[in-house]
């Protein structure tokens, strides 16, 4: 929203009613109707070029119905939505998609500045930090990332998305030296009790770590558990072979196979899907 305006986008498939409707909001000192579509794929290339503020959506419409072009913006930009309707019968459907309002035609703008004030109280700068913080919030439970990195990548939103999986390991080696392991270079961890063996092209280091936690630290979309001792970097994957009992042979190259147990014989088609995708 810009600092005293209220940016707004109607869509009706009737021209009468997208002008009296726009001619009661002009009556209503802040806000700016800045584009009219008369169907819904019209009103959802409007929403993504202009991004308004608010959207007022007859729920009638050729093609995607208002309700359709809503579920098709929540994936996208999504301001503010206002139905408006000749009908009631559909206001439940409306509110569960998290529509501010749903005015019955005609709107008497009595009714459109009540509207306006809910309006103005959710686009307030505290009420947009009060939704960015719970959205960052949700948003950091289902990724593993906290508040700070996601605010971060939000000022520059060009760069690839933070990951909450370890990028390198610090593992001491031979020489009781401490050298720095990109995850990238892992071909396959075996474990022994709580110490595991971490094999690279060229080096074998011994780190005291459970499996469990290694694992929980290592992107699930790269190395996979295929045996309960046993964690494979599946793009080193080079060729699977089928055996009996629903096991399988993994060829790493260099003369190294690794087992795939009955137990985890789904890991098999997790790599092959992956490799694939």
């Amino acid at each position: 929203m810009s600092e005293s305006k209220i940016t707004a986008v109607i869509v009706d498939d009737e021209p009468l009613a997208i002008e009296g409707l726009k001619l009661r909001l002009e009556n209503i000192e802040d806000v700016v109707i800045i584009g009219e579509a008369t169907d819904g794929d019209q009103a959802i290339r409007l929403c993504q070029e202009l991004q308004p503020d608010v959207l007022f959506v007859d729920l009638q419409l050729p093609g995607l119905s208002g309700l359709e072009v809503v579920q098709v913006l929540q994936s996208d930009i999504m301001p503010l939505v206002v139905f408006v309707s000749a009908y009631s019968e559909y206001a439940l459907d409306a509110f569960e998609l998290n529509a501010i309002d749903y005015i019955l035609k005609p709107a008497n703008l009595g009714r459109l500045q009540k509207t306006m004030q809910r309006i103005r109280e959710r686009l307030s700068p505290l009420q947009r930090q009060q939704e960015k913080y719970r959205l960052l919030k949700a948003l950091g439970e289902s990724s593993g990332l906290n508040i700070a990195e996601l605010e971060e990548w939000l000022g520059n939103p060009a760069q690839p998305l933070p990951s909450p999986y370890r990028q390198e390991l610090v593992i001491k080696n031979s020489n009781n030296e401490k050298v720095f392991v990109p995850v990238t270079d892992i071909r396959w961890i075996d474990a022994a009790g709580d110490y595991m063996c971490i094999h690279t092209q060229t080096d074998n280091f011994i780190v005291r770590i459970t499996m469990k936690k290694l694992e929980a630290d290592l992107d699930e979309n790269t190395f996979q558990r295929i045996h309960k001792s046993t964690l494979v970097n599946i793009h080193c994957v080079k060729g699977i072979k089928t055996l009996r009992n629903h096991e399988s042979l993994l060829d790493l190259g260099n003369e190294v196979k690794l087992k795939v147990s009955r137990n985890y014989s789904e890991a098999v088609q997790k790599i092959i899907h992956a490799r694939h995708s």
